[in-house]
């Protein structure tokens, strides 16, 4: 179903790591010392659905810590030098993923993309994985939204994305900006890149790092944007499955206390 997995894993998640001397991938997700983290979480679920290898892209303290894959799965960690991480985005991470020696763009391989700081349940990569008809790669969105303009929407037609952006909903901007698209939901940051793709997507992450306004500062988010430019990314749209994003110690308090232990309890029922 999906044979590769390039996980963003180099920012330094201030915003919830400030009150933690753990980095945000190393978080336990049950609170507990022992408990599993983020990456254990993504290892588990993607090894599950048979993918071969998965690139942890990490900053010089984070790739000191080892992970490693189940049978059948190489976890590699891959370096963002970048000193200052401030001046580098989740976009200038992927940059060097695609620029190490795993040629992990290969034109062969169905390729997903991810952020570290979520949690989901199974049929999340199931369903991300799944064969499309029209061969697009797919950006993975979440239909069961609340109206905010706070999180990133994505917008299109006839289930293709046109663009993405925060707040555009329900606003005057919004409605002259984007006549007669639809909201599909909030992005969830996971995207599935498949073969036929890798060429373009390697030519738009090197003009985004080289040229665009945000240049190293570029989310993986501003990538996606040129590849919707050219109608190569699909919608894959899901509602009442489990998904949480995690940027705040608010949010981290829900993760641990709610939501990770009703994600466990249901996996066990089921």
């Amino acid at each position: 179903m999906i044979d590769k997995a390039v996980i963003l894993a180099a920012g330094l998640g201030n915003r919830i790591s400030r009150s933690h001397q753990t980095p945000k991938p190393f978080l336990s997700l049950d609170g507990t010392a022992d408990g599993p983290c983020f990456i254990d979480w993504h290892i588990e679920q993607l090894a599950a659905v048979g993918v071969r290898e998965i690139f942890l892209v990490g900053n010089t303290v984070t790739t000191q810590r080892a992970f490693k894959g189940p049978r059948g799965c190489r976890v590699s960690w891959i370096l963002n030098p970048t000193e200052d991480l401030s001046t580098s985005g989740s976009g200038h991470s992927f940059w060097y993923a695609l620029h190490s020696e795993h040629e992990i763009l290969d034109g062969h391989s169905r390729v997903v993309l991810m952020d570290a700081d979520i949690v989901y349940e199974p049929s999340v990569i199931h369903a991300l994985g799944a064969p499309c008809r029209d061969g697009r790669s797919r950006t993975l969105v979440c239909g069961d939204f609340r109206a905010s303009n706070e999180e990133v929407m994505v917008y299109g037609r006839e289930h293709r994305a046109v663009t993405h952006g925060k707040g555009l909903l329900d606003t005057g901007v919004g409605d002259a900006l984007l006549p007669k698209l639809t909201c599909y939901g909030e992005a969830t940051g996971m995207v599935l890149w498949e073969p036929a793709d890798h060429a373009l997507l390697r030519a738009a992450t090197d003009w985004c790092i080289q040229y665009s306004t945000a240049k190293t500062r570029s989310e993986h988010e501003d990538i996606t944007q040129r590849m919707m430019l050219a109608d190569r990314v699909g919608v894959l749209e899901f509602q009442d499955l489990m998904f949480m994003e995690c940027d705040t110690p608010e949010e981290y308090a829900v993760l641990t206390g709610t939501f990770y232990p009703k994600l466990r309890a249901s996996l066990r029922e089921r």
